[in-house]
Protein backbone atom coordinates (compact mmCIF):
# COMPACT_ATOMS: atom_id res chain seq x y z
CA UNK A 1 0.00 0.00 0.00
CA UNK A 2 1.65 3.31 -1.03
CA UNK A 3 1.32 5.76 1.82
CA UNK A 4 1.29 8.69 -0.01
CA UNK A 5 -2.13 8.02 -2.31
CA UNK A 6 -3.71 7.60 1.54
CA UNK A 7 -6.21 10.66 2.00
CA UNK A 8 -7.18 11.62 5.86
CA UNK A 9 -6.74 13.37 8.76
CA UNK A 10 -3.99 12.10 10.98
CA UNK A 11 -3.75 11.98 15.00
CA UNK A 12 -0.11 14.53 14.49
CA UNK A 13 -2.84 16.84 12.10
CA UNK A 14 -5.38 16.96 15.06
CA UNK A 15 -2.92 17.18 17.94
CA UNK A 16 -1.37 20.37 16.38
CA UNK A 17 -4.39 22.03 15.12
CA UNK A 18 -5.62 21.91 18.61
CA UNK A 19 -2.83 23.28 20.15
CA UNK A 20 -2.75 25.97 17.56
CA UNK A 21 -6.06 26.99 18.29
CA UNK A 22 -5.69 26.53 22.24
CA UNK A 23 -2.56 29.26 21.91
CA UNK A 24 -4.94 31.73 19.87
CA UNK A 25 -7.82 31.41 22.06
CA UNK A 26 -5.17 32.06 25.21
CA UNK A 27 -3.65 35.24 23.34
CA UNK A 28 -6.87 36.45 22.26
CA UNK A 29 -8.81 35.97 26.44
CA UNK A 30 -5.57 37.49 27.61
CA UNK A 31 -5.76 40.74 25.57
CA UNK A 32 -9.31 40.92 26.05
CA UNK A 33 -8.42 40.54 29.46
CA UNK A 34 -5.86 43.61 29.23
CA UNK A 35 -8.15 45.19 27.05
CA UNK A 36 -10.86 45.30 29.69
CA UNK A 37 -8.22 46.04 32.85
CA UNK A 38 -7.45 49.23 31.06
CA UNK A 39 -10.97 50.58 29.58
CA UNK A 40 -11.95 50.71 33.18
CA UNK A 41 -8.79 52.13 34.56
CA UNK A 42 -9.59 54.94 32.00
CA UNK A 43 -13.13 55.37 33.28
CA UNK A 44 -12.33 55.76 36.56
CA UNK A 45 -9.58 58.30 35.81
CA UNK A 46 -11.95 59.98 33.75
CA UNK A 47 -14.98 60.04 36.35
CA UNK A 48 -12.17 61.23 39.12
CA UNK A 49 -11.14 64.21 36.51
CA UNK A 50 -15.32 64.87 35.88
CA UNK A 51 -15.49 65.16 39.47
CA UNK A 52 -12.66 67.69 39.95
CA UNK A 53 -13.70 69.70 37.44
CA UNK A 54 -17.30 70.05 38.19
CA UNK A 55 -15.56 70.72 41.80
CA UNK A 56 -13.73 73.80 40.21
CA UNK A 57 -16.53 75.28 38.44
CA UNK A 58 -19.11 75.30 41.47
CA UNK A 59 -16.05 77.18 43.32
CA UNK A 60 -16.08 79.76 40.14
CA UNK A 61 -20.12 80.52 40.67
CA UNK A 62 -19.20 81.28 44.06
CA UNK A 63 -18.52 85.05 45.13
CA UNK A 64 -14.56 86.20 45.11
CA UNK A 65 -14.71 87.43 48.09
CA UNK A 66 -16.27 84.32 50.26
CA UNK A 67 -13.30 82.09 48.93
CA UNK A 68 -11.42 81.82 52.06
CA UNK A 69 -7.40 80.36 52.02
CA UNK A 70 -7.53 76.58 53.31
CA UNK A 71 -6.69 76.10 56.74
CA UNK A 72 -3.99 73.30 56.03
CA UNK A 73 -4.17 71.55 59.35
CA UNK A 74 -7.88 70.82 58.97
CA UNK A 75 -7.91 70.23 55.12
CA UNK A 76 -8.73 66.59 54.74
CA UNK A 77 -10.16 64.50 52.01
CA UNK A 78 -14.00 64.41 52.15
CA UNK A 79 -16.22 61.51 50.51
CA UNK A 80 -18.30 62.37 47.50
CA UNK A 81 -21.49 61.49 46.98
CA UNK A 82 -23.69 61.32 44.23
CA UNK A 83 -27.11 62.90 44.01
CA UNK A 84 -29.38 60.52 45.65
CA UNK A 85 -26.80 60.59 48.48
CA UNK A 86 -24.87 57.34 48.16
CA UNK A 87 -20.94 56.93 47.92
CA UNK A 88 -19.51 56.98 44.70
CA UNK A 89 -15.91 55.49 45.69
CA UNK A 90 -14.30 59.00 45.65
CA UNK A 91 -12.83 61.45 47.86
CA UNK A 92 -11.90 64.93 47.15
CA UNK A 93 -9.26 67.66 48.99
CA UNK A 94 -9.99 71.35 48.13
CA UNK A 95 -7.07 73.80 48.81
CA UNK A 96 -7.48 77.70 47.46
CA UNK A 97 -4.61 79.57 48.76
CA UNK A 98 -4.05 83.51 47.69
CA UNK A 99 -1.63 83.91 45.05
CA UNK A 100 0.74 86.25 47.43
CA UNK A 101 0.41 83.29 49.82
CA UNK A 102 1.78 80.55 47.56
CA UNK A 103 5.61 79.66 48.44
CA UNK A 104 7.08 80.80 45.37
CA UNK A 105 5.80 84.25 45.91
CA UNK A 106 6.93 84.90 49.72
CA UNK A 107 8.61 87.91 50.03
CA UNK A 108 7.69 89.13 46.33
CA UNK A 109 6.43 92.43 46.98
CA UNK A 110 5.36 92.91 43.02
CA UNK A 111 2.63 90.19 43.94
CA UNK A 112 -0.46 92.47 45.47
CA UNK A 113 -2.59 90.09 48.12
CA UNK A 114 -6.16 89.42 47.53
CA UNK A 115 -6.52 89.71 43.63
CA UNK A 116 -5.51 86.21 42.21
CA UNK A 117 -6.29 82.44 44.52
CA UNK A 118 -5.03 79.37 43.00
CA UNK A 119 -7.63 76.90 43.56
CA UNK A 120 -6.42 72.77 43.46
CA UNK A 121 -9.01 69.96 43.71
CA UNK A 122 -7.54 66.68 43.97
CA UNK A 123 -9.98 63.71 43.64
CA UNK A 124 -8.27 60.59 45.31
CA UNK A 125 -10.01 56.91 44.46
CA UNK A 126 -9.26 53.22 44.37
CA UNK A 127 -8.42 51.34 40.98
CA UNK A 128 -6.29 47.25 41.42
CA UNK A 129 -6.07 48.25 45.23
CA UNK A 130 -4.13 51.08 44.85
CA UNK A 131 -5.05 54.97 45.37
CA UNK A 132 -4.97 56.79 42.67
CA UNK A 133 -5.41 60.54 42.65
CA UNK A 134 -5.36 62.93 39.82
CA UNK A 135 -5.13 67.04 40.79
CA UNK A 136 -6.21 69.87 39.07
CA UNK A 137 -4.96 73.43 39.45
CA UNK A 138 -6.24 77.01 38.22
CA UNK A 139 -6.44 80.54 38.83
CA UNK A 140 -9.88 82.63 40.27
CA UNK A 141 -9.50 86.05 39.76
CA UNK A 142 -10.87 89.01 41.58
CA UNK A 143 -13.63 90.63 38.94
Amino acid sequence: MDRKSEKGITTIDVTVAVILITIFVAIITTLMYYVNTNQKEIERKSEATNYAINEIEAIKQQDFETLQDTDETANDYENIVDSTGHATGYAKKVTIIDYSNLPENQGNTAIVSGLVKKVTVQVSYKDAGLTQTIELSTVITKK
